[in-house]
């Protein structure tokens, strides 16, 4: 889930929450050959898009289903995640519904990139000469400019001079800045051995694919096995805890996540297949069954990780939850394209922000003493003396700040109702990565009301079109939409992210039976694997095996590490979470879970 990872503006090409855990793995170096470059071809089908375009028109529930039924789609066919909308949806002013026949900058009917590809395996605990080694080979391989040592089969580069650090805060994968003299930074991303139960890579490179047409994440230099190369972006500052509580910073992250939530269209098949968020959870849920299930079985381990009594229980009150806030309303929820994870640690500022100053009343950035002499807001409290009106109305200065603010790591993303996108955001305020205890969900760190409303006026208002007479009541409406829908949908953010800690922690991964194991490196060099087990194994040798206990250089800034995160704990931390929201909508009794503390965070609606 979280990293603390750094992008750059997207490469566009030829425009046609695990790390590895093992810290016992003893490679032994015994040939090598080049391997061969590939390329692999990601298509995006434009005719396939569905277009929710924020820039002018109006959007309510008989428009988007008149567009679906366009689509000869059968309503009653979406998935898991089928049923009707968590309230009814107000009409909103910033949203239209179109089909896309074909791109307006390309007459074909598909446009595709091509994602350089070697069929090769790095191993981020190997000792650092052949960790460095292996490096450079694939990236001369992959022909990333600059690192590509022409007229040879291997890079030419010296090893000793290559740098590498391990960046802090990434909890799904291995996280690496790749230096060398004289030529630009690499970042280099490297799989968990389990990440393939959380996350569908295939559907990310297309993600990435699609972004990339229209110039948005990061810019990807090439594929292996198990990692990718992209483009490390110096001189950017990732936010931190902080950060994303200042007045004026809020404000720019709804901006941004509305201009992401209206500037990706859907396909036609992430319409139909549902929430994204829920077909996940559900996903796993049967993964723990059928992967994990003597972890099941035992009730103590469902105790400490879910906070009740047993699996079936536990299983019972998500479908229960689920079957509820679908229940909301009349019809399916409306998606869009989502982050799915914008923490602290996936949001950058590319350049400084430049203080704008403002000619009318100074307003604070601590959201408890904003002030304003002429205080217009229908839903902030009458005592906060905020004005609505600059919220909402931002200066074209304040505005053209924006661009600099960027958010990175699409692993997670994918179709969902922007109120969990928005709902997951505010339930980041409650973690603090770089703290003592990383794993820690702190709910008194919850935006309170106002900080909320800051944030959703910002989001609401910003590329709204419609009736500019009646443009503030609207504001009102919608904001009160999102305002109830985030509190409805928080709990799935919780449980959401609860799952994927079990699933992340690794405890579910079946033990080698074979002590010993043989895989071949990037360059077609056999490594001997060898995996400490009992005494015995612990004491035989392999011939050529490497035994000292080198590892990476590397400069580790503190704070959340995929290898040291104490996932389980996390895990009951976020259900705890859950079960308190659960309580305070009256789905669930209080004798329903184990916890103590009910009043966790406001769920009064407005």
């Amino acid at each position: 889930m979280p990293t603390n990872e750094i992008h750059s503006r997207p490469h566009t090409g030829r425009h046609s929450r695990s790390g590895s855990t093992s810290s016992s793995r003893r490679p032994s170096l015994t040939r090598s050959r080049s391997s061969q470059r590939l390329i692999r071809t990601i298509s995006v089908d434009r005719n396939e898009e569905v277009v929710l375009d924020f820039s002018d028109g109006e959007l309510d529930l008989e428009k988007v289903n008149e567009s679906l039924n366009k689509l000869n789609m059968d309503s009653e066919s979406a998935g898991t995640a089928s049923g009707g909308m968590d309230s009814k949806l107000p009409s909103l002013s910033g949203l239209k519904v179109a089909i896309s026949s074909t791109n307006s900058k390309n007459n074909s009917k598909s446009e595709y990139i091509e994602i350089p590809y070697v069929k090769a395996t790095i191993y981020s605990t190997l000792p650092s000469e052949y960790l460095k080694k292996d490096i450079l080979n694939v990236a001369h391989t992959l022909r990333i400019r600059k690192w590509h040592s022409r007229n040879s089969m291997l890079s030419k580069l010296d090893p000793g001079e290559l740098i590498l650090t391990k960046i802090s805060g990434a909890m799904t994968n291995s996280i690496f800045k790749v230096e060398y003299p004289n030529l630009p930074s690499l970042l280099l991303r490297v799989y968990g051995s389990n990440n393939d139960t959380i996350i569908d890579r295939e559907y990310e490179l297309q993600i990435l694919a699609r972004l990339s047409i229209r110039s948005i994440g990061p810019s990807l230099y090439g594929c292996f096995e198990n990692g990718r190369f992209e483009q490390y972006l110096e001189n950017s500052t990732t936010l931190g805890r902080d950060d994303i509580r200042d007045w004026k910073t809020s404000q720019r992250i709804a901006r941004r996540m509305k201009e992401l939530h209206s500037g990706v269209p859907l396909l036609k098949s992430e319409i139909e297949t549902g929430a994204t968020c829920w077909n996940k959870i559900f996903t796993w849920l049967k993964v723990l069954e059928d992967t994990g299930k003597s972890w099941i079985q035992d009730d103590q381990n469902i105790k400490d990780a879910f906070k009740c009594v047993n699996w079936e229980h536990f299983k019972k009150v998500v479908h229960s939850y689920h079957d509820w806030l679908y229940k909301q309303g009349r019809s399916k929820p409306t998606l869009v394209f989502c982050h799915n994870d914008a923490q602290y640690g996936n949001l950058l500022f590319t350049a400084p922000v430049v203080d704008v100053i403002e000619h009318a009343t100074h307003v604070d950035s601590s959201a408890t003493s904003v002030t304003s002499t002429n205080s217009n807001a229908s839903l902030f409290p009458t005592s906060s003396g905020v004005s609505v009106e600059k919220i909402i109305n931002p200066t074209k200065q304040e505005q053209s700040q924006d661009s600099k603010l960027v958010v990175i790591d699409f692993e997670y993303a994918g179709p969902n109702p922007a109120a969990y996108d928005l709902a997951n955001h505010l339930s980041e305020w409650m973690h603090d990565y770089s703290g003592v205890h990383p794993y820690k969900c702190n709910p008194e760190a919850f935006p309170n009301k106002e900080q909320t409303l800051n944030f959703l006026y910002s989001y609401v208002s910003h590329l709204q079109g419609g009736d500019k007479e009646n443009r503030k009541v609207i504001i009102d409406k919608e904001v009160r939409y999102f305002y109830n829908s985030i509190i409805r949908w928080r709990a799935t953010v919780q449980l959401f992210w609860s799952v994927w800690g079990v699933l992340q922690s690794g405890i579910l991964e079946p033990e080698l039976e074979e002590s010993l194991q043989e895989s071949t490196g990037p360059n077609g060099e056999l490594y001997i694997i060898k995996t400490e087990g009992t005494e015995a194994e612990k004491d035989s040798t392999v011939t050529d095996e490497i035994v000292h206990d080198d590892t990476i250089d590397e400069t580790d800034d503190g704070g959340v590490n995929v290898d040291t995160f104490d996932y389980i704990k996390y895990s009951s931390d976020k259900i705890s979470v859950f079960w308190s929201d659960l309580v305070a909508l009256n789905i669930i009794k209080k004798s329903d879970t184990l916890i103590t503390t009910f009043d966790a965070l406001d769920a009064s609606m407005l």
